[in-house]
């Protein structure tokens, strides 16, 4: 038989509930009407919670969507609580990192990622490849099978990129089915093998979305971009041919990949600073 439940603890629950609730609200609310004053600094609001327990706020956590609350009980030894709330803080960060669905990073991990890895390449003149991938025909798939088979093919093909990538490869999901991978230290050439296995092994895929679709079969266009680190670049000088290669994917009849020109030899002259001889020798050596 159940355990009876305790009015008195339900109605202080519901209570600290409603005052949680309420705060969340009027943050928001104040968010929303000063986007900004140029602070960076951030508070920490402290509330007593009489009668409260750890699995019961658990709980509350889990129903509300309160996992940026921490709770620490006000007796016995602090140490377990204190690595209880680092495990939290572990997972809220990786949580903003992240896509929920996939679980590769999401667009402003990858934004900020391929920002750091053109400085480095930059810096250390060294190679970098970025693709960017688009499931072919994904509306239709939610149009005829519905989103939960959608969101079973974008987490299938997610795990065969984060599969097929090497450790020091980033992968990331930055659109609804499209996809972005990083490939430091490689050019042309190695990084079109790359993904041309990848796109192989989507296209292998089996997706089962029950009787309406037990044997679902998925492809993935593909647009390339490549500097070899010779020249500076912002983030669209490589993002921009990548993505403009996959539209020319898609044109060309899907299910492919396209490299756009070296990014080097394209940006124009009064970015770069280097003369048609100077050019030559950066990439012939001659």
């Amino acid at each position: 038989m159940p355990d009876s439940i305790d009015p008195v603890a339900e109605k202080n629950r519901a209570a600290i509930l409603a005052e949680i609730l309420a705060l969340r609200r009027l943050m928001a609310e104040r968010t929303a009407s000063c986007p900004g004053d140029g602070q960076d600094d951030d508070i920490m609001i402290m509330r007593l919670c009489t009668g409260l327990s750890l699995a019961a706020w658990d709980a509350l956590a889990r129903d509300h969507d309160l996992l940026d609350w921490l709770a620490m009980p006000m007796r016995g030894h602090p140490l377990p609580y204190l690595r209880r709330i680092q495990k939290t803080i572990r997972e809220l960060a990786h949580l903003s990192d992240h896509d929920h669905l996939t679980g590769l990073a999401n667009r402003a991990a990858f934004e900020r990622t391929l920002a750091a890895e053109i400085e480095r390449s930059t810096r250390n003149a060294t190679t970098l490849s970025l693709a960017i991938l688009d499931l072919d025909g994904f509306k239709a798939i939610n149009d005829t099978y519905g989103h939960l088979c959608g969101d079973e093919v974008l987490r299938r093909v997610a795990a065969v990129i984060a599969e097929a990538k090497r450790t020091y490869d980033f992968a990331a999901r930055i659109g609804g089915e499209e996809f972005a991978l990083i490939l430091p230290g490689l050019g042309l050439s190695r990084s079109e093998t790359a993904v041309r296995r990848l796109l192989a092994a989507v296209a292998d895929l089996h997706v089962d979305c029950g009787q309406t679709a037990p044997e679902l079969r998925v492809t993935v266009s593909a647009g390339l971009a490549c500097t070899k680190g010779k020249v500076p670049l912002g983030r669209d000088d490589l993002f921009g041919p990548a993505d403009r290669a996959l539209y020319e994917a898609k044109a060309q009849g899907k299910n492919r990949v396209i490299k756009a020109p070296l990014v080097d030899l394209t940006v124009p002259p009064e970015k770069t600073l280097v003369g048609a001889d100077e050019k030559k020798f950066l990439f012939t050596g001659s």
